[in-house]
């Protein structure tokens, strides 16, 4: 069996944000659908990364052909998900190479709707600690992801793709202010406190908004955030309240379901004088529903409204992306040497097996006949011989089969010595 990494994923390019939502992974449904896969016998590894504006699953397993991988992992994805056939067509599916300057690629922010944005490399970190902590990653993997985390700072130290780039917070807060230029001195309510709502709080901090609040499900984290930015934590049970005084909306959650509807918005808005209202819904899946967005003086902007914005900047930086590309592909094919020189690691092992065997069988047959004379310095010899001889085939191996990457060969070179190698989980 061979060795494949793979990937099946969709992002912001390949699918809008009603496609997106529908492959959102919670932290605990990462956990689960992990251990899922991970049970299949021939899956070795698999991280899955989800946020805002991706979601792709990341596997290392034995495979008889590349098409049976990508069969394994996304029919249980599509099980776990209940996915139509509509969805596939979104999908995107890489295998090998592919996949490594993928990876590389978002962690150095050259994928990311934002243009070298920075919020990322950490989400992916935390998408490969969530997977490691559960035991899930498997060694390839975790090699593929600690050089993938190098590459995003050898991106980010080597060029200025990063610099003056718009994060999809900042951008939402620009947003705000196209619809109150004043927004200095507007009040505002966030909802979520996590990093996205910790990011969108600090890019409202600085276009000078001060009446800021800050609202979540678990109070002490709100009031953390609230703290650290000199803000005031306001209690989840008090949304509405805010909701009408405010002129601003920003939620940012991990809720699989609407916190605001159509009917909330709607009972509010009497009571706000049917003053207008802007709400940013940065969550996926999305946490206000569409139909806000229809009422009378409510503005709804969503995460993939951000990109209009974000795009303003994206021409500053471009220049930067064929410096960033060619990091991504150099680090890219050294891990590929590194991967496919494991194929050649169980033939090796065979082979200076093979000759040790042929070296104690022939020096017992030399003792049996040979009763009185010294056997060291013979049988230091023949170790010397057999090793040479095993070296040269071994070198005569790599250079066959270009270490490891003609697996055809190596499978002719495993036929003609009679190899038999143990298949390894």
């Amino acid at each position: 069996m061979e060795r494949m990494i793979g990937l099946i994923g969709l992002n912001y390019k390949s699918a809008p944000v009603d496609v997106r939502e529908i492959l959102a992974f919670t932290e605990d449904q990462i956990k689960q659908f992990t251990k899922n896969l991970k049970q299949i016998e021939n899956v070795v590894g698999v991280v899955v990364l989800s946020t805002c504006n991706r979601t792709e699953i990341y596997f290392h397993a034995k495979i008889n052909t590349t098409q049976e991988g990508f069969d394994m992992v996304y029919n249980r994805l599509a099980d776990y998900k209940n996915l139509n056939v509509s969805v596939k067509k979104h999908l995107y599916f890489f295998e090998g190479l592919k996949t490594v300057k993928h990876l590389f690629s978002v962690t150095g922010g050259l994928n990311s709707m934002a243009l070298g944005e920075d919020q990322i490399i950490g989400q992916v970190k935390n998408a490969f600690l969530l997977s490691e902590h559960g035991h899930c990653a498997g060694p390839v993997l975790t090699r593929l992801f600690n050089r993938a985390f190098g590459a995003g700072k050898r991106i980010r130290t080597e060029t200025k793709i990063n610099e003056g780039s718009a994060s999809v917070s900042s951008a939402a807060a620009t947003l705000a202010k196209q619809q109150y230029p004043d927004i200095a001195s507007r009040s505002i309510l966030l909802i979520g406190a996590g990093q996205t709502g910790r990011l969108s709080m600090l890019s409202l901090i600085e276009k000078g908004c001060k009446d800021l609040y800050i609202t979540n499900r678990t109070y002490e984290k709100a009031n953390e955030v609230a703290k650290e930015f000199n803000t005031t934590a306001v209690p989840f049970s008090d949304i509405k309240d805010y909701i009408v005084t405010c002129d601003i909306v920003m939620v940012a959650t991990g809720s699989v379901t609407p916190l605001i509807t159509k009917v909330m918005i709607s009972e509010l808005m009497p009571k706000r004088d049917f003053r207008h209202l802007t709400i940013v819904d940065l969550s996926v899946p999305r946490n206000v529903e569409q139909e806000v967005g229809n009422i009378e003086n409510v503005t709804l902007f969503d995460v993939d409204d951000t990109e209009v914005v974000i795009n303003e900047t994206y021409e500053k930086r471009k220049g930067e992306i064929i410096k960033a590309e060619e990091i991504v592909s150099t680090l890219a094919n050294n891990y590929m040497e590194w991967l496919t020189s494991l194929n050649l690691s169980p033939t090796i092992r065979q082979i200076q097996e093979n000759f040790r065997k042929i070296h104690d069988m022939e020096f017992e047959n030399y003792r049996k006949v040979k009763n009185g004379v010294d056997r060291k310095p013979i049988q230091d010899y023949g170790t010397h011989i057999s090793d040479k001889f095993s070296r040269l085939i071994i070198e005569s191996l790599k250079h066959l089969t270009h270490n490891g990457k003609k697996v055809e060969h190596l499978k002719m070179f495993n036929e003609l010595f009679e190899l038999t190698i143990a298949n390894e989980k």
